[in-house]
């Protein structure tokens, strides 16, 4: 492994150990942000600790994405594979924002744009895989490969699953009228109020994509570390 590479890979350790831990506490003390729901009545169950713990997690794997961009951009020379590698990690920055905005103020739509956002950061990520791959061949090639198939079916699973979910939990609240908290009072909430539930029907979409985002999403943050480097296996390379 060259020097070069060797410093990337040594980034993704640190940010998968972060992503990793960060999952394993929310693992253990799920919640329902903008619900205000906990499966323990813990003040560390409390949204505000749950959702920054997700914040930092989040922007830890999302840095993953870029660094395999930028590890390819550098080896292949392709300026659009470099440029892409600059995108994911703003663009989540201000899907967390709207992550914020949805917890606080419960309103949906902010979780919508958020996933939205991440919808987005995914497939210029996949598009950044597959302009890698033809540089490419045997181990460098297959990983990409694998990893844009993956890609497209999270983009998939937000599009036609996740995103739409949200959306209609943001319209049925629109038309009862409901009145959102503000900035002030919300942030209050989030701080110390919660609603400890066992019940199936409260966490049974919880289940589904928090069964994913532990296990697959986890998995894929530590083999991004040990996955076959790409400074080696280049069938071209454009000029720098």
């Amino acid at each position: 492994m060259q020097p070069d590479t060797a410093n990337i890979r040594k980034k993704h350790r640190f940010f998968a150990t972060i992503y990793t831990l960060g999952c394993g506490f929310r693992s253990i003390l799920p919640r329902g942000d903008i619900r205000r729901i906990v499966l323990f009545d813990s003040w560390i169950s409390s949204v505000v600790i749950g959702r920054s713990v997700a914040t930092i997690a989040e922007l830890s794997f999302v840095a993953q994405w870029a660094l395999i961009l930028y590890e390819a951009g550098k080896n292949t020379g392709n300026k659009t594979i470099q440029l892409l590698a600059k995108l994911p990690v703003p663009i989540i920055i201000i899907a967390e924002i709207f992550s914020w905005y949805a917890c606080i103020t419960t309103n949906y739509i902010g979780t919508a744009i958020e996933e939205s956002l991440w919808a987005i950061a995914a497939l210029l990520t996949v598009y950044g895989f597959y302009l890698a791959r033809a540089y490419y061949e045997k181990a460098q090639r297959t990983f990409l490969t694998l990893a844009m198939f993956c890609g497209i079916g999270y983009v998939l699973y937000m599009v036609l699953v996740d995103v739409p979910a949200y959306i209609s939990n943001w319209l049925a609240a629109e038309s009862v009228g409901k009145t959102y908290a503000t900035i002030t009072d919300g942030f209050r909430e989030v701080c110390t109020q919660w609603t400890l539930t066992h019940a199936y029907a409260d966490w049974q979409y919880e289940m589904i994509w928090m069964t994913l985002y532990f296990s697959v999403a986890v998995w894929g943050s530590i083999y991004l570390m040990n996955a076959p480097t790409l400074d080696k296996n280049l069938v071209k390379k454009d000029d720098l």
